[in-house]
């Protein structure tokens, strides 16, 4: 028999939209950055605008990926005669 620890399960469910790219920002963000319980309060102070400025970073980059891949999406369209899709999708 393995026993294992799967650790805190968070569910965040939606109605009529999506997760944004804030949403998986601040997943990332709480994921790489954790602040204990018993730190200095200086310490925390410092952690915490460290982790706002991380969870800005991510928020960025993932907006830029977003970007990146819809553009792909455009391109392949367009190469495959497609115009009036990638038009569609440029639009989004």
């Amino acid at each position: 028999m393995i026993n294992g620890e799967i650790g805190n399960v968070i569910v965040t469910t939606t109605e009529h939209c999506n997760l944004g790219p804030e949403h998986w920002a601040d997943r990332a963000t709480e994921q790489v950055i954790s602040i204990g319980e018993d730190a200095h309060p200086l310490i925390v102070d410092q952690a915490k605008a460290f982790k706002d400025r991380i969870r800005h970073v991510f928020n960025y980059y993932i907006k830029e990926a977003i970007k990146e891949d819809r553009s792909k999406v455009i391109t392949l369209l367009r190469s495959a005669g497609h115009s009036d899709l990638a038009n569609s999708v440029e639009k989004l």
